[in-house]
């Protein structure tokens, strides 16, 4: 058994959208051992989490008041059989169409599966300060072919509306068919086979629309 961990994870200085409302993820030493009233040599660390940094899954309240939110979403939808469209030749804003979807998962597709779209973004552009500004993206047709197709969660390494589009329109199409997305993972080189086994449990919090996740990909794993 051999496992693929395909989380950006969090750090101080990681890579953060670039909007005024969008908070960066920050560590803060509440206690260190030299702080500690009894010194027991104990260091507690405070974490400033926005949850749509780093590697996290998006559920459908993200988008719609009415729909789950990410701990009402089955465990079963983060864990299971992955197909990996290995679409590593798109380059800067390159679109993902379905018709790429259908050749790249052609003959290995089954409904029920879960998604991951694979452009190699991370490997070109993480930690560099333009990652999000020219990176492969999701059209609507893409979203439709998940849709249409049974998958229950798609995950992507790029980004999943065009940079300039305000729409939300890819998001809409998943999230109001039930599909969690899973963004910002990274090192689907690695996965030698397009079939394998995911496990992206998000952190189990109440009333919130995304939450962070440890994603890994189990390959030799009984299918």
């Amino acid at each position: 058994m051999k496992m693929i961990d395909i989380s950006q994870g969090w750090y101080d200085g990681m890579p953060s959208y670039d909007a005024p409302w969008y908070p960066e993820f920050g560590v803060r030493r509440a206690m260190t051992p030299a702080t500690d009233p009894a010194q027991g040599g104990r260091t507690f660390s405070d974490l400033s989490l926005f949850p749509h940094n780093g590697t996290h899954v998006e559920s459908g309240f993200h988008f719609f008041a009415d729909r789950e939110k990410i701990d009402e979403v089955p465990l079963e939808t983060f864990a299971g059989r992955v197909c990996i469209a290995d679409l590593s030749h798109k380059g800067d804003l390159d679109p993902v169409t379905g018709e790429d979807l259908d050749k790249a998962l052609e003959g290995v597709w089954q409904p029920g599966d879960r998604l991951l779209i694979r452009t190699d973004h991370p490997l070109r552009y993480l930690g560099r300060a333009d990652y999000w500004d020219n990176p492969p993206y999701l059209t609507v047709s893409a979203a439709d072919w998940a849709v249409e197709h049974g998958a229950v969660l798609v995950g992507l390494d790029c980004i999943t509306e065009r940079p300039d589009d305000r729409s939300g329109q890819v998001h809409r199409r998943l999230l109001e068919a039930g599909i969690p997305i899973l963004e910002n993972i990274q090192n689907l080189d690695r996965i030698s086979g397009p079939v394998a086994q995911l496990m992206a449990l998000p952190i189990k919090i109440a009333g919130v629309e995304a939450a962070p996740v440890r994603a890994v990909v189990i390959e030799d794993w009984p299918l």
